[in-house]
């Protein structure tokens, strides 16, 4: 048996960083939840369409047998879709409206940013879109579905073919549907937010008949979801997980595919649906969301739901969906007071940005999962933003960050790296005891606890600070991954993606040649075997665990190494200014 290392405070430390790590790669490959799909279940052919121009056409077609179809489909099925209005806000968003039930047909994002990269870099991203793309099944990928409203009459499910009766500029229109039949007129009105990612929605019922009416209003969100895409890693969450999600009272639900799967296999679909106090309710990925805005107590109820009528799924995809339920209403007999109703409410649908969740109403933040640690995470990207005001990059915001946690992180460091000068000044006195009492190891065990008291070094203290700081970089690992802000965001060179990894993996090599660095900065340990070990295998390990993590977070790790470094060799070298006195003594 060998006695105490005579370097435990390089090995607690290595420990330590190598335990922060693994813990922190089990915990984040535990978080995204594996990928379950229902059954097959007969559904009825899509109609084909022409390819020319997949994001406009009708999102379901006639099934097979009309006449035992509902009578909503098949009004729909007999209406000729096209887009009859286009509405614009700057640089920001576009929407397209059809004449289809007057719905948004799709809803464009602008922004370079976060715009769709093909393979070829020289092509221009294509915008983001929420949209209903049809095309061959090895064209389709994950996404959005653009959100809808539905409308029953005296419990019958209605479609119109709207025209247009009004615009005004480039971001307001009203559509307009009136069916003599049912005697009853529909009025859509949208005006797209100049400024943010929201639609303002108003519906105006109005009842022709002699007779009241009673109606009921719908909203949906849907999702095409890629099951390849939504597969769990190891390192980083997939992009296209969608969930459906549900604001309640008391809790916030997010279900993606696998969790509504299982309540229906396990024949318990209504734990899929809420009715308790909902705020908002709607439909996101790792980025991007869709939900519906509306005053309290305007939402009966919100429920997910997997699979479409009347609309095929192709094999490794599921169809994802949150359905919400307006409180129902009446309209009186027609020439009366109360023949007619608005109901007004916002989409927004848009990058999952803290600082634009959080002023909608009611606020949209709970979206962003920051998990436990958001009382940290939070703080961490209102710093970033600051910094990106000044300087605009991300890459530059991270390395203020990392700055920033590094001074507030000083006085546990100092203490780190004292604590392992003091243990290399020692380091003889250590030897020549276990070379003293090499054949009583109680008694040197006893000699060392009295070396350690005299010169008031703690092997411990090196091992402390690292497992106090863990908390700050999951913290900063979950704010890196989450902030929609470094999705696509170029840093400069190659790192033209801060929320991916580095794609020639030159920084985490980087990363692992200063970690070399900093080892051999450490003191030696006793067993030269050990000594090369740890120097050669743990930044081995660590460099092949940064080649899948976000440059960003690589960023944040190399540049905080470098002032490590930088603070390791200032302490060492003012230490060796002091010489404890008891140990020259016994020299």
């Amino acid at each position: 048996m060998n006695g105490p290392d005579n370097n435990l405070d390089q090995k607690n430390l290595v420990m330590a960083i190598a335990l922060s790590v693994l813990v922190l790669m089990v915990w984040q490959s535990m978080m995204p939840p594996p990928v379950k799909t229902m059954p097959n279940q007969p559904v009825a052919e899509e109609k084909k369409t022409q390819p020319t121009a997949p994001a406009t056409k009708p999102q379901s077609t006639a099934p097979a047998s009309p006449s035992d179809a509902p009578a909503a489909q098949i009004e729909q099925a007999l209406i000729e879709h096209k887009a009859i209005a286009q509405l614009s806000a700057g640089a920001i968003q576009q929407i397209e409206l059809s004449n289809l039930d007057g719905q948004i047909s799709r809803w464009t994002l602008l922004e370079e940013q976060y715009g769709v990269r093909s393979a070829d870099p020289e092509q221009k991203p294509s915008p983001f879109a929420f949209a209903r793309r049809r095309g061959a099944d090895d064209e389709l990928t994950s996404h959005f579905l653009p959100p809808t409203m539905s409308l029953k009459f005296d419990g019958r499910d209605i479609v119109g073919d709207f025209k247009v009766v009004k615009t005004e500029g480039d971001g307001i229109a009203a559509l307009e549907w009136t069916d003599t039949q049912r005697q009853l007129k529909v009025i859509k009105r949208y005006t797209l937010d100049q400024s943010s990612y929201t639609v303002q929605v108003e519906v105006e019922l109005i009842n022709l008949a002699n007779r009241e009416r009673t109606y009921e209003m719908n909203a949906s969100f849907g999702a095409l979801q890629n099951n390849k895409e939504a597969e769990p890693s190891m390192f980083m969450p997939p992009l296209n997980l969608f969930n459906s999600l549900c604001m309640r009272n008391e809790d916030f639900e997010r279900l993606p595919v696998s969790d509504i799967a299982e309540h229906i296999n396990d024949g318990e679909p209504q734990l899929n649906r809420f009715g308790d106090g909902v705020r908002w309710a709607g439909m996101d990925n790792r980025y991007f969301m869709t939900a519906l805005l509306i005053e309290n107590a305007e939402i009966k109820s919100c429920a997910a739901s997997l699979g479409e009528k009347g609309v095929s799924t192709p094999p490794g995809f599921s169809r994802l969906f949150t359905r919400i339920e307006l409180q129902p209403g009446a309209l009186a007999a027609a020439g009366q007071a109360g023949s007619s109703v608005v109901r007004k409410f916002k989409f927004y649908g848009g990058p999952k940005t803290l600082s634009e969740l959080n002023v909608q109403d009611p606020p949209l933040g709970e979206a962003i999962d920051f998990g436990f640690f958001s009382v940290i995470c939070v703080p961490m990207l209102w710093l970033m933003r600051l910094s990106f005001e000044y300087i605009p990059n991300w890459g530059i915001a991270i390395i203020i960050l990392t700055i920033f946690v590094k001074l507030l992180t000083l006085p546990l460091t100092i203490k780190q790296y004292k604590s392992m000068a003091a243990m290399k000044k020692i380091q003889p006195l250590m030897k020549a005891l276990q070379a003293k009492y090499s054949e009583d190891k109680v008694r040197m065990q006893q000699e060392m606890m009295k070396l350690y008291k005299e010169h008031q070094v703690n092997p411990l203290a090196g091992c402390l600070p690292m497992v106090m700081m863990m908390p700050i970089y999951f913290a900063l690992y979950r704010t890196i991954y989450s902030a929609v802000e470094l999705y696509q965001a170029n840093f400069g060179g190659w790192l033209t993606d801060l929320s991916q990894q580095d794609p020639y993996y030159i920084t985490p090599v980087l990363l692992g040649l200063l970690m070399i660095i900093q080892f051999r900065l450490n003191p030696s340990a006793g067993d030269q075997t050990q000594t090369k070990i740890l120097m050669w295998v743990m930044p081995i390990m660590f460099t092949a665990m940064m080649l899948f993590l976000p440059s960003g977070l690589v960023l944040y790790i190399l540049v905080n190494t470098v002032l490590g470094i930088a603070q390791q060799w200032y302490s060492y070298r003012k230490q060796d200014a002091i010489v404890p006195q008891k140990a020259r003594a016994k020299r």
